[in-house]
């Protein structure tokens, strides 16, 4: 594959040319969509960015496209191409050979910068970040007949400007170089916050990835992060350009993030739903569903049938609770948990399809050794800002996230049954 990079009006455009080779290459359940991503960064151009910095944004836009070779059009630094070769063994990375480049490196006074959604999960991670903390939003731009309406996440950013954050806004149209259109790599919505790295003087960035997502909590089984290709792969790079990768919310539930914003003032700047109006959301999407009945599981908001009815009648909702395993199971049975039985009439049904009579209040604790996950430079202040909002696992509840295993109930006989008694019961 080969790359270009060119300035525009307000911005930079990465064109990516594949090989024949590769434009034979199946990709599994994406293909590659456009061959330009722009990134508008007002007034910012390419010669302004370090080589390395403009180098990570690239990966992360076509990373799972990449055949034999990735053709690289600008020198980087040496530090940077090691760190290529190091984690990537599947491609070779070719930078263009030239004049020597120094690493990047961050000043002592540098701050967190988080890649910022607009949701509870990015919300809860920002409340116990350092408050000169800047959050930076991608804002897709709008391309033919979509669902997706960020004006929620949009007025969420205005709000923080309020109040003192320093939030930015940068369009991006990465997630079209993928089909179906979505991030093409897991951090690639921090394409923006990288890019900018140097103009708003960052030396870590944060994510609201939760404890479902690192440690395959509510997943199949429990996943050792800490030696894990992920963490390796993406920290390795990210620290090449002097920027260290933070996760300050891996060792919280979905729950406990939903507990956070609720007892922060930042909690009122939030809004997961993705599809739906600020303070108005579609209450048909998978998030509306899920954070929904967590919700009313927290006594913080009530649904109602008539609520109920409307997230049941979208077929997405239902594909994904009638699914084995339910995306983030965990969260659906503490919810179903603690809200009447006797609401919906699908309710029983789901109920016992995933009820386990499981002692799930663990969701609501801190899982301490997620820590690790944390910058040094940062953790003292972020840790105790958790420990200020929500109870620290006991050893036995960390005992219990350690050995979190579904493999054998989802793979029963039993379990498939009621999911398809879930099913027919729509």
């Amino acid at each position: 594959m080969d790359v270009r990079i060119d300035d525009i009006e307000d911005g930079i455009s990465f064109s990516f040319e594949m090989d024949e080779e590769e434009e034979d290459q199946d990709f599994g359940r994406i293909s590659f969509g456009s061959s330009v991503v722009t990134v508008r960064l007002e007034g910012l151009d390419s010669s302004s960015i370090h080589p390395d910095l403009l180098a990570l944004s690239t990966i992360l836009m076509c990373h799972p496209f990449v055949g034999r070779e990735l053709n690289y059009p600008n020198p980087v630094s040496e530090k940077f191409e090691e760190a290529m070769n190091r984690m990537v063994s599947r491609y070779d990375f070719k930078p263009k050979s030239g004049k020597s480049v120094q690493p990047r490196s961050a000043g002592p006074n540098y701050r967190m910068g988080l890649a910022f959604s607009g949701g509870v999960d990015s919300t809860a991670a920002l409340s116990v970040l350092p408050e000169d903390s800047v959050p930076v939003f991608m804002l897709r731009p709008s391309r033919g007949k979509s669902l997706y309406d960020p004006s929620a996440a949009l007025e969420s950013c205005r709000l923080l400007g309020e109040v003192g954050y320093d939030a930015r806004v940068v369009e991006c149209d990465v997630e079209f170089i993928r089909e179906p259109v979505g991030f093409p790599t897991d951090l690639s919505h921090a394409i923006p916050s990288i890019l900018l790295a140097d103009e708003i003087c960052i030396d870590s960035l944060a994510f609201g990835t939760v404890m479902e997502s690192a440690f395959g909590i509510g997943h199949e089984k429990f996943r050792d992060y800490w030696n894990g290709s992920h963490w390796r792969f993406y920290s390795e790079l990210l620290g090449a350009v002097s920027i260290d990768l933070c996760l300050p919310v891996s060792g919280i539930s979905e729950v406990g993030t939903a507990i956070i914003v609720n007892s922060t003032p930042l909690g009122e700047l939030s809004q997961s739903c993705i599809r739906g109006k600020w303070k108005r959301p579609c209450k048909r999407c998978w998030k509306c569903c899920r954070k929904g009945l967590l919700s009313s599981a927290l006594g913080l908001v009530n649904l109602d049938s008539e609520d109920l009815e409307l997230m049941f009648s979208s077929e997405d909702v239902r594909n994904k609770l009638s699914s084995v395993p339910i995306s983030h199971e965990n969260v659906i049975e503490y919810s179903l948990q603690r809200i009447d039985g006797n609401v919906h009439p699908n309710f029983p049904f789901l109920r016992r399809r995933i009820e386990r009579e499981s002692d799930l209040e663990f969701l609501e604790c801190w899982f301490e050794p997620s820590s690790d996950f944390i910058p040094e430079k940062y953790r003292k202040e972020i840790c105790g800002k958790i420990k200020n909002l929500l109870r620290t696992m006991d050893e036995r509840e960390e005992e219990k996230v350690r050995k979190w295993d579904l493999l054998d109930y989802y793979e029963s006989e039993e379990t498939e049954s009621l999911a398809k008694l879930v099913s027919d019961n729509w």
